[in-house]
């Protein structure tokens, strides 16, 4: 970075005369200072070259950077800022960068397009970036996807499989759904929950890992008429990802805490401590004691699918296509 700062800076002082201090630049600008190649301008933090120095700045960017006005203009070609040290120092993957088609999973794109697969790229994609989640279901009787390719029976393929699980490379291909719609979506945060949980044939139960929501979210929005509950741990974490779904769906918070909930109570040591808490006993009481239930020690408890069962019958089926 610091090569890729010094070559930005020398670029915008040959081509503008001009240059502010900025945090980044601080010990850079003193050293040009030394060399008296700049003096200030008398305006905050601006500072100018000095008469006759051009030649050289001019020299010293030239030996760092031979082909310094080709890489600008191309830069400029692209529209990226040769002022920019993060456009200079990307530069050796924007010149390899060609045109794909088709999808690529954004690290992949990140990488070749940027500084490196954490970061944002540099140059707008030409190809669908996806982060090649698996979408990971238990639908209810009757639910069917439709595909550019097929017409999927997602129920049927459950049966055979134990569940359904569908790329996002999949997803993204998907027309729409039909048949019967749930009456009852329900997201679970842990994978053994998740599988065990006594759903009826009119429900679905949907897998969404922690904080990793977006595969979720992109099935519930394809059922913004099925009523939707949060079945997750009771702790600030099971809390947040609720919210989260909530927020990124648009729907109400609607969290699935079963009604005898509290015999399980004092629970267990907390990792995150309790800042805020739906106003009820058990939350309330959880809070006092900064203590957690784990969703995991409702499972053998035949009460958790009669619940269930008995707020899907109480739902009106949604509209079918």
């Amino acid at each position: 970075m610091n090569n890729a700062l010094e070559i930005a800076s020398l670029g915008r002082l040959v081509e503008t005369g001009l240059i502010k201090l900025v945090g980044r630049n601080d010990q850079l600008l003193r050293r040009f200072e030394t060399a008296r190649w700049i003096e200030p301008t008398g305006r905050k933090s601006e500072w100018r070259v000095r008469n006759g120095t051009a030649p050289s700045l001019e020299a010293r960017l030239s030996e760092m950077a031979p082909a310094w006005r080709e890489d600008f203009q191309f830069l400029r070609s692209i529209e990226r800022d040769p002022y920019d040290p993060r456009a200079i120092e990307a530069l050796p993957a924007l010149k390899r960068q060609k045109t794909v088609a088709g999808m690529l999973n954004r690290r992949n794109w990140n990488a070749a397009a940027g500084l490196g697969p954490k970061h944002e790229p540099q140059i707008a994609p030409t190809a669908t970036l996806t982060r090649d989640w698996v979408l990971r279901f238990r639908p209810n009787r009757g639910l069917r996807g439709v595909f550019a390719e097929q017409e999927v029976d997602f129920h049927e393929t459950a049966l055979a499989l134990t569940e359904c699980a569908v790329p996002e490379r999949l997803w993204l291909r998907l027309q729409g759904l039909r048949g019967s719609s749930p009456k009852l979506a329900v997201t679970c945060e842990n994978l053994g929950a998740y599988i065990d949980l006594a759903i009826p044939d009119t429900a679905m139960a949907i897998y969404s890992p922690g904080a990793d929501i977006e595969a979720a979210v992109a099935l519930l929005k394809h059922l913004p008429d099925a009523q939707w509950l949060h079945f997750g741990d009771i702790d600030p974490d099971g809390l947040e990802i609720a919210e989260s779904l909530a927020r990124e769906t648009g729907r109400e918070l609607n969290l699935y805490i079963p009604s005898f909930a509290e015999e399980y109570l004092p629970g267990r040591p907390m990792e995150t401590p309790w800042h805020k808490t739906p106003d009820s006993p058990l939350f309330r009481e959880l809070r006092r004691t900064q203590k957690r239930i784990f969703q995991e020690v409702f499972m053998l408890d035949h009460r958790l699918g009669d619940e269930l069962a008995a707020m899907a019958r109480e739902t009106k089926r949604p509209p079918t296509s």
